[in-house]
C-alpha cells in the first residue's frame, strides 16, 4: 500500500495544500521505485525514507508521529499498528484488517472502506481537522486504551491459558 500512501499524500500536499510531512519507515528492494514515485508526485521535500529503528529508538520515533498509516492490501498481524497505538498514535488502516473493528469500536483512528488514495487523502484531511479542533487527543487516548484492553499480554496469556484448559 505504499503507492496508495504516496498518491494520497501527493493529493494532500498538492491538491489540498496542507502542511505535513510523511515518513516511510524501512528500506527494502522497492526503495528506488518509491523514490521515483516521490519525485513524480513532486513531494520530495516532504517525504523522508528512514531505516527501521530497533528497540527504544523505534518508540522514540513513534513519539514524534501524529498519525500511522497502514493501507496494506493483505492482512497480516498488524504489530506496527499496535506499536503505534501503544504510544497513543492513532492509525488509518485498510478495511480488510481485523484490527479495523477495534479501531472503529474504540474510536482510535479511521478505517478505509475502500482502499484507494482518494479515500486515504480524505481521511488524512479528516485527521488534520481532528487535530485542529482538539478531537485528536481523544483518539490518542483511545488508541492507548485499545491496546491495553484488547492486546495486553496478560489478557492474551489468560485467553490462551483458558483455551488450552478447555482442550484438555
Amino acid at each position: 500500500g505504499l503507492d496508495t500512501i504516496l498518491k494520497a499524500f501527493s493529493d494532500y500536499k498538492n491538491k489540498y495544500l496542507e502542511n505535513g510531512s510523511l515518513w516511510l519507515i524501512g528500506e527494502g528492494k522497492d526503495k528506488a521505485l518509491l523514490s521515483h514515485l516521490i519525485n513524480d508526485y513532486h513531494i520530495e521535500e516532504f517525504v523522508k525514507i528512514k531505516p527501521i529503528p530497533a528497540g527504544r529508538a523505534k518508540f522514540e520515533l513513534l513519539h514524534q508521529v501524529d498519525l500511522f498509516l497502514r493501507p496494506s492490501r493483505d492482512e497480516y498481524f498488524p504489530s506496527s499498528v499496535l506499536e503505534a497505538a501503544s504510544v497513543a498514535v492513532p492509525s488509518i488502516v485498510s478495511g480488510n484488517f481485523q484490527i479495523g473493528q477495534y479501531i472503529k469500536h474504540y474510536n482510535a483512528g479511521y478505517v478505509l472502506e475502500e482502499n484507494n488514495y482518494q479515500q486515504l487523502a480524505k481521511l488524512m484531511l479528516k485527521c488534520l481537522q481532528d487535530i485542529k479542533y482538539n478531537n485528536w487527543n481523544i483518539k490518542r487516548r483511545n488508541s492507548l486504551r485499545m491496546v491495553n484492553e484488547q492486546y495486553h499480554w496478560n489478557k492474551i496469556a489468560a485467553a490462551h491459558q483458558s483455551l488450552f484448559e478447555q482442550t484438555i
